[in-house]
């Protein structure tokens, strides 16, 4: 039976210090009983499409900040286009783990328990991110996160790794997308902010994966350079394509985004 979850919850951040007389600075590390509520482990499913059926999105009541899941219905099935989803699961055993119905799951080469211990730092929670956008797709299906009272912060960074569906398809490939090989254009994140009118102030980019380099763990994204922003939409590009787009796994993994603010 396809779960039905929809949990709308304001959050307090766990992480708050006061960088001068006059800014906060957050860190938002999804830890704690009320992003528990929100997981995908509490939930009960692995699969992202069954997760969102319902709706999804939640609210850190500290810092303001927000995301919502984009799903589609419009073929008789629900999907998800893109959104920003909390989860706990992890594996070192990214070809067991590695197929789409298990895309919740995050890379941890160290994991003793599928469902704790896979966050930044041996933490529980994060955040799974899907969705992307090229010339290929069928509107603007990249992850976003915004400000609910329009008002902009400075987000100066996060942790990223990978999921293990992401890394068994650009390791091993599937009878979809082959693995990365040498001619390949590499894999990078983009991270784009807007103002409250939705124009564009800033974008970064790292490179997440080669077919010769792989990151290792949890590694740090500096988003200082993007300034203060009121949204931020997260891309994946790069690897095999074919005339409908990117074939490996539009998918990554965020935990303890930072940021700062004037009070």
């Amino acid at each position: 039976m396809k779960r039905f979850f929809t949990l709308v919850l304001l959050l307090a951040a766990v992480a708050c210090t006061n960088t001068d007389d006059d800014k906060k600075s957050v860190t938002l590390d999804f830890e704690g009983n009320g992003w528990n509520a929100l997981s995908a482990t509490t939930a009960g499913t692995e699969y992202s499409s069954d997760f969102v059926a319902g709706g999804y999105e939640w609210m850190d009541a500290e810092s303001g900040l927000k995301s919502e899941a984009l799903i589609d219905d419009s073929y008789g099935y629900t999907y998800i286009r893109s959104g920003m989803l909390v989860s706990s699961y992890n594996s070192a055993d990214y070809a067991t783990y590695g197929d789409y119905t298990k895309d919740l799951y995050v890379y941890n080469p160290d994991s003793k328990s599928t469902t704790s211990g896979g966050g930044h730092k041996g933490s529980d929670n994060y955040l799974i991110v899907v969705g992307n956008y090229d010339e290929t797709s069928n509107g603007d299906e990249r992850a976003e996160m915004h400000f609910a009272d329009g008002k902009a912060r400075k987000v100066l960074g996060c942790y990223v790794n990978y999921t293990t569906y992401f890394l068994n398809i650009a390791k091993n490939g599937n009878p979809y997308s082959p693995a990365l090989v040498e001619g390949d254009a590499p894999i990078k994140l983009t991270a784009t902010g807007y103002n409250d009118i939705g124009v564009e102030v800033g974008s970064t980019e790292m490179t997440f994966a080669r077919w010769d380099r792989f990151i290792e763990d949890w590694t740090a994204w500096d988003l200082s350079v993007l300034g203060e922003v009121v949204s931020i939409k997260f891309n994946i590009t790069g690897g095999p394509a074919t005339e409908w787009g990117m074939t490996t796994p539009k998918y990554f993994a965020i935990d303890d985004i930072t940021i700062e603010w004037n009070e």
